[in-house]
């Protein structure tokens, strides 16, 4: 390996964000979310709890706020809210990654952080990845930012295997090191491979975790834990897979599944299921926290989308973590508790207050807010009654096709996503803005919608048109902007 050479070119990607960093547009830019200084981000990487902190990696294109060769950014925490920006970890350095260090993972071991990660190789002409190599390949840091490659540790077994990626590792209680990742194997098939090491640097192919499912020709970005209840989940992109209903509307989708595991065979319970209903939710990555919990993050946008802020030299962020959980047969996400810490301040507001009959009313301005309310539909009257923000976004309760509704009015009129609701049931919803994201969590978790908008009119109103609607339990919060001074 020419470690010389990967640390100039890291060293040559940190100086470039340092002084073209101040260029950044704000006006769209989050608060409270983690979004790079300068350049693009796509899929979270290597998300663990190692060496006394929480380490987030990322993919990043630190020299424009366009995709590119794909570097790997990286922040670090304590409480999973507020992140502070390391220098970046890797850097296309060597003939297998030479087009990009494609997504992978990252484990702590004998005192040190491995991260193992894609290399990714184009074949053919600039511009057209569909044909390219793509291997896994091992890198170390003694102090857990600056890294070492290793080369290259797993390769495909043919020539024609060109999907062969987005490596996610674990060590199990043996000791023994477990990594899947998606490929199309021959027949164009997609799969989940898993992969065994005792040592890290030589593995042996085990498995097949998963096979295609609904024409999908590949799975990106899988990502495989234990819930409680001895539950697995595997979440995973899966590619290829057509609209049904309300649900995969999405250029990408990200769906997970659960089942058991006995070391070798998943035996899923149930079909994969689009695990966010919003428009930008993809490539999940979890982590185990030091108190048990598992905690989820994401990448906050979506392909083939327009990404407006490309002017103002960023694009896009990361979601808020998510503490996973498994009751009644379905997988819960919710905000993490560690996020209360924002709130700065409370405002309640009354029954009287928050009954609407066909009218408008103005909650806050404020781009940093947490809103909570019920709803309870069959008692409403109004055909649709919710929430607005400026002209970018309205998240209603639509009574005619009985869903709650995320519209992003800003772009165009395919911009609807709709989650089907128990019409007589009283639903929860927990709401994160943050200058121009919205994440809301429904009935504890059970389902959420993360959506981008791109207008700067903050203004939250609540509204109900033709009729009466009621929303209960309303509680507003001003949150801290940790972010914004990045």
């Amino acid at each position: 390996m020419d470690q010389k050479r990967h640390q100039e070119l890291v060293s040559k990607a940190n100086k470039f964000v340092a002084e073209h960093m101040n260029e950044v547009d704000k006006k769209l830019y989050p608060h409270y979310h983690l979004t790079p200084r300068f350049g693009w981000i796509n899929d979270p990487n290597g998300f663990c709890y190692a060496l006394g902190k929480y380490h987030i990696f990322y993919q990043h294109y630190p020299y424009d706020a366009k995709w590119g060769p794909m570097h790997w950014g990286h922040a670090t925490s304590t409480d999973l809210v507020h992140w502070e920006h390391q220098d970046i970890a890797l850097a296309p350095s060597e003939d297998y990654d030479r087009d990009g260090c494609f997504s992978g993972s990252a484990i702590e071991y004998d005192g040190k952080l491995y991260v193992i990660y894609t290399g990714h190789k184009v074949l053919v002409e600039a511009g057209d990845d569909s044909i390219a190599r793509e291997v896994q390949a091992l890198a170390v840091s003694e102090d857990g930012i600056h890294f070492e490659k290793l080369g290259v540790v797993i390769e495909p077994e043919d020539e024609g295997i060109h999907h062969f990626r987005d490596p996610k590792i674990w060590r199990d209680e043996t000791g023994l090191f477990h990594v899947v990742f998606g490929a199309c194997n021959l027949k164009h098939e997609g799969e989940i491979r898993q992969y065994t090491s005792k040592d890290l640097m030589h593995w042996d192919l085990v498995s097949i975790v998963k096979e295609m499912e609904d024409n999908a020709f590949m799975y990106e970005c899988p990502d495989f834990f234990e819930v409680n209840d001895h539950k697995w989940v595997l979440a995973t992109s899966p590619m290829g897979q057509a609209p049904v209903g309300y649900t995969r509307n999405n250029t990408s989708v990200n769906s997970w599944q659960a089942g058991t595991f006995d070391g070798k065979k998943f035996t899923p319970e149930s079909k994969l299921y689009e695990v966010d209903r919003g428009h930008d939710f993809y490539a999940t990555q979890s982590t185990a926290t030091p108190d048990g919990r598992r905690i989820v993050i994401a990448w906050q946008n979506m392909w083939k989308l327009p990404f407006l802020t490309y002017g103002d030299h960023w694009c896009g962020c990361l979601t808020l973590p998510r503490e996973i959980s498994y009751k009644d047969g379905h997988l819960y996400q919710k905000p993490v508790r560690e996020l209360q810490s924002l709130r700065t301040k409370e405002y309640k507001v009354s029954a009287a207050n928050s009954c609407l009959k066909s009218t408008i009313k103005t909650l806050t301005s404020n781009a940093a807010t947490e809103l909570t309310f019920s709803v309870k539909p069959a008692d409403n009257g109004a055909e649709q009654y919710g929430i607005a923000i400026g002209n970018s976004i309205r998240l209603f309760f639509d009574r005619q096709t009985k869903t709650l509704t995320m519209f992003r009015c800003d772009l165009n009129a395919t911009s609807y996503r709709a989650l089907e609701l128990d019409w007589d049931k009283e639903h929860q919803l927990h709401i994160f803005i943050d200058n121009s994201s919205i994440e809301v969590f429904i009935d504890g978790g059970h389902d959420t919608m993360t959506t981008n908008f791109f207008g700067t009119d903050h203004t939250v109103t609540l509204y109900a048109t033709n009729g009466q609607a009621q929303f209960h339990d309303l509680t507003i919060y001003d949150l801290e902007r940790p972010m914004f001074g990045a």
